[in-house]
């Protein structure tokens, strides 16, 4: 039970640090993936981004993931986190329906 545990944790951290990464490098952002945590707010008073930002960030999840943010979907963009958590719903969905 422990190394189920363990790989989920690192699965996890795997993609926290795989999208700080891809917001990095996509948005050219002047931080290091050390340097954000994952409750950041991606937009306001976190890592202050707009809507031109979210729009790659959209493509950025896409790319790296290959998963597709619905339009207007905020809430899946609130926080590093979330977007995690979208990612990893997203990718768990297809693999089910790939199997």
């Amino acid at each position: 039970m422990d190394s189920l545990i363990r790989e989920v944790v690192e699965a996890r951290k795997d993609v926290l640090n795989s999208i700080k990464e891809e917001l990095i490098d996509r948005l050219q952002l002047d931080y290091s993936a050390e340097d954000i945590d994952d409750d950041t707010f991606l937009f306001g008073s976190g890592l202050s981004l707009d809507s031109i930002d979210a729009m790659e960030v959209v493509i950025g999840m896409q790319s790296r993931f290959g998963v597709m943010l619905p339009e207007g979907d905020l809430a899946s963009m609130r926080t590093i986190n979330t977007l995690a958590d979208f990612v990893q719903e997203e990718v768990a969905t297809e693999e089910v329906a790939t199997a």
